[in-house]
């Protein structure tokens, strides 16, 4: 009886110490939870209760006056200004369609001789290519016996003439005569005109037509105007024809630009409006011209309109091809507020958004969220980010951007 007594308190005893110890362990943990929310950080309590970070303030950069100037950093204070009203659309490069040429022959025959290559600059009624053609030898051929019986009809007229005034000959023998020798004027009038019709100089053919030395005449191909030679197609000894092209030439003094203009700023447009042009290849340059053409019809796909420019290109910096920007000044628009603008170059692109640096006492840049609108030349219209009197970095943005990396990489390392 006392055993089974004894049993039953040790029984009781492990049960009480099993309860102590799981009320030891939650206590401790709820210790310990406490003391993880005691301890976070000000900085993290503080992004945790606001839900987000300073929309205008992403990162500083620091620099020293001797870095600054080595950078080459330049600061410009933000102004409002009136809008142009200009118009910035892209743009293409293209040939002048009233200047360029394609040279075909005027008869089927040989290419004897080739006398242009492609990229050479020709001169208008230059020989490009000579063609031997037997058009050109059965014209040859009808020009000496039209010139022969011309000859003899002339001879005969002058004889007749002064067998009449003799009272040798009747008269109907030199009306026959005179008759005779209007048909070998106009018989020589055709052989002449076969001659213009092939491209051949007739007052050169008829001064060496006397010489025993004559050379079989030729058919040449000449350049009807001046420019250069952008595409070539025959080889010296092929045969060609009509139906061949043998040469492009193109006048690339000027060119056409071809620019889309949306619908919204169709209204705006008009032939005649100045165009600013800038290009890739030669950054912070200005090409201009003027609208000469505005299309009649819209491009359902696109929703633009075609508008040609003319451009000057006689120092030929400019190439059919190559993609541009146009900037079309519209004008003033009193009616619009004014606007912040900042140079191109200011604004960089981070991800999706565009920022700006801001000068925040000596030596400090601050990166600033923008938003951007239109673009006119080398101008940006910033719509949201910056406002008047604020500092903006307009050179030296990617020597801040570097310097901004390396102070982010090295905040992550501690």
């Amino acid at each position: 009886m006392k055993k089974k007594r004894t049993e039953k308190v040790n029984i009781v005893f492990v049960m009480f110490c099993v309860a102590l110890f799981a009320a030891l362990f939650l206590v401790g943990g709820c210790s310990k939870k406490e003391t993880t929310e005691e301890h976070k950080t000000p900085e993290v309590a503080h992004k945790t209760e606001t839900g987000k970070e300073d929309d205008h303030e992403e990162g500083m950069v620091h620099l020293t006056p001797e870095r600054v100037k080595a950078a080459g950093i330049e600061v410009q204070k933000v102004v409002a200004v009136q809008p142009s009203g200009a118009i910035s659309a892209t743009a293409f490069l293209e040939l002048n369609g009233d200047g360029i040429a394609r040279v075909n022959p005027r008869a089927a025959g040989r290419a004897v001789t080739v006398n242009a290559s492609q990229g050479d600059r020709v001169r208008h009624g230059q020989v490009l290519v000579q063609i031997d053609s037997v058009d050109m030898d059965q014209a040859w051929s009808d020009y000496l016996k039209a010139k022969g019986r011309l000859d003899l009809a002339a001879r005969n007229v002058k004889r007749e003439e002064t067998l009449f005034q003799k009272q040798v000959s009747p008269e109907k023998d030199l009306l026959k005569a005179r008759q005779e020798l209007s048909e070998a004027e106009a018989d020589m009038r055709l052989a002449r005109e076969r001659f213009r019709l092939l491209g051949v100089d007739v007052k050169e053919l008829e001064t060496g037509a006397n010489k025993s030395d004559q050379p079989r005449p030729l058919i040449p191909v000449c350049a009807p105007l001046d420019g250069v030679v952008i595409e070539k197609t025959v080889a010296r000894g092929e045969m060609v024809g009509p139906e061949k092209t043998l040469f492009t030439v193109a006048d690339l003094s000027t060119l056409w630009i071809m620019v889309d203009i949306y619908e919204q700023d169709l209204a705006k447009v008009r032939t005649g409006m100045r165009v600013k042009l800038s290009v890739s290849a030669y950054p912070g340059r200005e090409f201009k011209g003027r609208i000469s053409y505005l299309a009649d019809m819209m491009d359902d796909k696109t929703r633009t309109v075609k508008a040609r420019v003319t451009i000057d290109n006689q120092d030929g910096s400019l190439r059919p091809g190559m993609f541009a920007t146009a900037s079309i000044d519209a004008g003033k628009d009193s009616r619009a507020g004014k606007v912040i603008v900042v140079p191109e170059e200011a604004v960089f692109l981070d991800g999706a958004e565009r920022h700006v640096f801001i000068q925040e006492g000596d030596g400090g840049f601050a990166v600033r969220r923008v938003s951007v609108g239109p673009a006119s030349g080398l101008k940006v219209e910033i719509k949201e980010g910056l406002k008047v009197g604020d500092a903006v970095v307009t050179k030296g943005v990617f020597a801040l951007k570097s310097e901004l990396k390396k102070e982010t990489l090295s905040g992550h390392e501690h």
